[in-house]
């Protein structure tokens, strides 16, 4: 039978040099989890659930601090896409206003 138990070690072995920094400081919150709760991050990241995946990940480190840091980034992130999506509306409707006018007067142009 094949040893399906996660260790950092297993984890580094099979990670490029290039991510190995990232698994570093991830690894021991991924090497953390039951089968069930890698299975259920797992989920969370393919259903673009980010928020509550890295919630998950950051609850399994060993830093109390990280997830109140987290909380506090998460907030500003949030406001930040609101603003941004009330900009994003705001642009949409003045593009749309925009080829309303140009359709009126192609429309007049051709006689319409």
């Amino acid at each position: 039978m094949t040893d399906t138990t996660l260790t950092l070690d297993k984890l580094l072995a099979a990670t490029p040099d290039m991510f190995k920094p990232i698994v570093m400081q991830y690894g021991p919150g991924l090497v953390a989890m039951t089968a069930q709760e890698f299975a259920d991050w797992l989920t969370m990241l393919i259903m673009g659930n980010n928020g509550a995946a890295w919630r998950a990940l950051l609850a399994k480190l060993p830093n109390a601090d990280l997830m109140a840091a987290w909380d506090s980034q998460n907030i500003k992130w949030d406001a930040a896409d609101a603003k941004n999506a009330d900009n994003i509306a705001l642009q949409k409707s003045a593009v749309l206003a925009v080829l309303k006018v140009l359709l009126g007067v192609a429309l007049a142009g051709l006689g319409f």
